[in-house]
């Protein structure tokens, strides 16, 4: 998107937060083109247009508390998706024994989304379903 422009569709003219800041100074280049703008289309309202890009994915309260309390009630009956969290957190006696550092939060993160593809689907559907709540 460039700094401002015309959108017929919306009766908008759209410009960018770094633009605004420049067109709010008194007869410089930025508040020229505005004025301009909006003699132009005096009926078209005028909006700052906030960046489109993608937020990170994120998982509030995913924590490695979480994560486990969440394995020892989903994990099989021999506990084999625990011992395998345990090792990779390096909590394991294996892991303490070899002073085995722990894996980065990230990595964790992906390992229980591949174990348990359900809870990440459903944290996502809640996301989705408050998003549209905030909208509405």
């Amino acid at each position: 998107m460039t700094n401002l422009t015309i959108n017929n569709k919306a009766r908008a003219i759209e410009m960018t937060k770094k633009f605004e800041k420049a067109a709010s100074r008194f007869g410089s280049d930025e508040y020229k083109a505005l004025q301009e703008a909006r003699r132009d289309n005096p009926t078209y309202k005028v909006i700052v247009k906030t960046s489109t890009a993608k937020s990170k994915e994120s998982f509030k309260g995913l924590t490695y508390d979480y994560m486990k309390k969440y394995i020892a009630a989903h994990d099989d009956k021999d506990k084999t998706i625990m011992a395998e969290f345990e090792m990779l957190r390096g909590t394991s006696a294996e892991a303490k024994e070899m002073n085995a550092a722990a894996r980065p939060y990230g990595e964790m993160k992906k390992w229980f989304f591949d174990k348990y593809p359900a809870f990440k689907e459903f944290t996502e559907n809640c996301n989705k379903a408050l998003k549209k709540e905030k909208a509405a």
